[in-house]
């Protein structure tokens, strides 16, 4: 591909037939974080292929294309944040930003499954972690506890996790309710949190989960 302007781009996705749909990722896509040389994370969603639109990544214009078919099935689940309030700039048929809208939150199936399972993993880690704080398996396990954590809350409210460099905005502008102090949390002690957390996710009907940790739990909390 050429080199080309974002607005070169979007002209020539508009002209061609094969493209239903354009929408950004990134930072612009989000509007935050944006620099001075923020690139264009630019999504197209496409009929047949377009050669001449897409290209190698690292442009400042970055094109990634996808099908209509994949698009609508099979998103990839790891890049589901890019979606989470995003708007199409071109839409062809009405059902791109339908299906920005769709997988740019979690179902309601999802909003059910997905809390347990990643409290349980949450504590798993948890519960290695503090077993054996030292050296790298301690610290490997505090992360995988952290991330599981997030996955966990951001669900209670039918919300996919934010990417790591967008989680203080993600708060800053969509905050988590009851969790104003959940940065600083993250970078304290454990055993406060989890105590947090215990109370919360009780609160949601999941104490089952947090039960079958027993004897453990005291030991989470911290009580023994």
């Amino acid at each position: 591909m050429q080199d080309l302007s974002f607005d070169d781009l979007v002209e020539r996705a508009r002209a061609d037939d094969r493209v239903v749909g354009l929408f950004l990722g990134g930072s612009r896509g989000k509007g935050a974080n944006i620099r001075p040389d923020s690139d264009y994370d630019v999504r197209l969603v496409v009929t047949a292929p377009v050669p001449e639109l897409d290209g190698p990544r690292g442009r400042h214009v970055d094109v990634g294309v996808m099908t209509l078919d994949r698009f609508r099935g099979d998103y990839p689940k790891w890049d589901r944040y890019t979606l989470t309030r995003a708007e199409a700039i071109i839409d062809k048929t009405g059902e791109i930003q339908r299906v920005i809208d769709g997988k740019g939150r979690l179902s309601e199936e999802e909003t059910k499954s997905i809390p347990p399972l990643a409290l349980d993993a949450y504590m798993n880690s948890l519960y290695r972690g503090l077993k054996r704080p030292a050296g790298i398996g301690g610290r490997l396990n505090e992360a995988e506890a952290a991330s599981h954590l997030l996955t966990l809350l951001f669900a209670l409210e039918g919300r996919v996790r934010p990417f790591h460099d967008y989680l203080e905005w993600e708060l800053e502008h969509h905050p988590l309710g009851g969790w104003d102090d959940l940065l600083a949390l993250l970078q304290g002690h454990q055993r406060p949190l989890f105590r947090r957390v215990e109370t919360h996710v009780r609160a949601h009907g999941l104490g089952d989960v947090v039960d079958s940790w027993e004897p453990d739990v005291a030991f989470m909390r911290g009580d023994t």
